[in-house]
């Protein structure tokens, strides 16, 4: 009699397939960008993405469920850490692509970010930051996609510290601030990410692999 399989083999194979597929995603012709929502949580401190970002230069092909490399672009937002009130630009330092399996689940390479201070005020008071800098940021987004959307989220990436004499002498401030683990990103992509079909989608298995004999 033939063993079967493990759920946890099943789903460690499934995990690594995805993966594979989601660092050969290509970019594609016709690229467009994909309007991007969310919230960002830094250093515990939530706060809503303003409108206006977007996924760029990417594609989306419902037969594979291949997501094409693209990369974020975000406005200007502002996150309130008491007594600190600090207005910030996300970038993305490179591009990521992804993939919508057959079940719905999603998942992007990583994304590696950088977070520029732009202003900051200390309890009310404003405060000349300088040049402040807080990267690398490793972001690692999952979720599912739908004909609604794409919806990824990451709930543990951490934003590493600036040096010490960053950020026009006030870097112990913006790290008590914004440096940190406790850090989160939950984002829509808005399009049709429709999951492809299943391939062999009338082929009954045994045992998760071996079809059954006589019916195929």
């Amino acid at each position: 009699m033939r063993a079967t399989p493990s759920a946890d083999l099943f789903n460690r194979v499934a995990r690594a397939t995805l993966a594979a597929a989601v660092l050969a995603v290509p970019g594609v012709v016709g690229a467009v960008d994909f309007p991007v929502a969310g919230t960002m949580t830094v250093n515990g401190n939530a706060g809503a993405l303003p409108a206006g970002g977007t996924f760029s230069n990417s594609a989306y092909d419902g037969a594979t469920g291949a997501i094409a490399t693209g990369k974020f672009t975000f406005p200007q937002a502002t996150i309130t850490s008491p007594p600190a009130v600090v207005t910030y630009q996300l970038s993305q330092l490179d591009n990521s692509s992804g993939q919508v399996a057959a079940d719905g689940v999603a998942a992007l390479s990583v994304a590696t970010m950088s977070l520029k201070v732009v202003s900051a005020t200390y309890s009310g008071i404003p405060v000349p930051v300088g040049t402040c800098v807080l990267q690398p940021i490793s972001v690692t987004l999952t979720g599912t996609g739908s004909a609604d959307g794409l919806d990824m989220s990451d709930s543990g990436f951490a934003i590493p510290p600036v040096g010490p004499t960053d950020c026009g002498g006030f870097a112990s401030q913006i790290n008590a601030a914004i440096a940190g683990s406790n850090n989160g990103m939950q984002l829509h992509l808005e399009g049709d990410f429709t999951p492809p079909a299943p391939a062999d989608a009338d082929l009954i298995f045994e045992n998760g692999f071996d079809p059954v004999a006589g019916i195929e």
